[in-house]
């Protein structure tokens, strides 16, 4: 039984089936413009063969957006947007359950950011003890699974403190939140805490993302070349390409990677010795990260991508709770057959 996923954040939607034939991600900073949500699900709705009737399975983690007063307000509001297009809409608890849209209305916590939970659950099915990372644009989710069980914090504040949730992705964190300063050409430099550059321009530069992948707003709203990324890091140490050189302004965008790949291993290796697992799973537009964190440890990296392909390992919580909603709907339809 086929089922469609939404993973709403506050910077991009993303939608998955259940098969893993509709894998996509659009940008949409709720946090600009709360009606971008509604753009984005009705040029959906519009371009794809779905109804109202449909399947559908949400998670959600917009709701932190400083759009809205609170997060009980924000939960509500998606989820009130999410039914106007998805009457039977389900949507993922804290207790990986799913309820309606009237128990959201009712007890609207219950729901606060657990895309990672889909994702984690769904994975338990088929990876008893792992620690499961997924490296997206904004953060990273660190979720240790002992003997099938999801041993993480419930809120993200708690994980926060736990290491289990690092607010660092791929594309959108800025390069002096890593970077404190830099060495360029043997001497140190400090940096600008301007958001000169983002973590998409290190990455770019490198040739670790495409211009295509690079999804979100540029800091300078310029060009997504390697060279305007190479403009934008230089500015990081208040320089221009022309003073910096290339090869100074790379060696800052490696020293990102550095920093990105030091700040994950760090957690897995806390993690790893913890619980004694050896076994990563890695999902995300940031796998990259993950398996050299993971071959620095000498721990087992076993890809997304590798068993789904690239573009359901990017929308990995959508893909998870679709299939979720999936297997409950046909244990559903069994129990009614009995």
């Amino acid at each position: 039984m086929l089922a469609l996923g939404l993973d709403i954040g506050g910077a991009n939607t993303k939608l998955a089936s259940s098969d893993g034939s509709l894998a996509r991600s659009f940008y949409a900073p709720l946090w600009k413009d709360r009606s971008a949500l509604r753009k984005v699900l009705a040029a959906f709705c519009q371009s794809s063969p779905v109804s109202a009737s449909d399947s559908v399975g949400v998670v959600m983690t917009a709701q932190l957006c400083d759009c809205f007063r609170t997060k009980r307000e924000g939960i509500i509001y998606i989820c009130d947007t999410v039914k106007s297009f998805f009457e039977n809409a389900r949507f993922f608890s804290a207790e990986g359950n799913f309820a309606t849209a009237r128990e959201v209305s009712e007890q609207p916590m219950r729901f606060d950011a657990t895309n990672w939970l889909a994702s984690a659950k769904f994975i338990a099915k088929a990876f008893k003890n792992a620690i499961f990372v997924d490296v997206g644009s904004t953060t990273t989710d660190i979720i240790p699974i002992v003997n099938g069980k999801v041993k993480a914090a419930k809120t993200d504040f708690e994980r926060l403190k736990r290491k289990e949730l690092i607010y660092e992705g791929v594309l959108r964190t800025n390069v002096s939140f890593l970077l404190r300063e830099v060495s360029i050409e043997g001497e140190r430099s400090g940096v600008s805490s301007e958001v000169f550059a983002i973590t998409a321009d290190a990455y770019l530069a490198l040739g670790l993302i495409s211009a295509e992948e690079y999804t979100c707003d540029t800091p300078d709203f310029g060009g997504k070349t390697k060279e305007a990324a190479l403009r934008r890091l230089s500015r990081v140490v208040c320089a221009d390409l022309e003073e910096l050189g290339v090869s100074a302004a790379l060696s800052i965008a490696e020293q990102v990677k550095e920093a990105q790949v030091e700040h994950l291993k760090d957690a897995l290796e806390e993690k790893s010795k913890k619980f004694r697992i050896k076994r990563i799973v890695s999902a995300g537009i940031g796998e990259f990260i993950v398996r050299e964190a993971a071959e620095m440890l000498a721990l087992d990296f076993i890809s997304i991508a590798d068993i789904y392909g690239k573009a359901v390992s990017a929308v990995f919580p959508a893909f998870s709770v679709a299939n979720l909603l999936a297997e409950e709907q046909e244990c559903d339809v069994s129990m009614s057959e009995k």
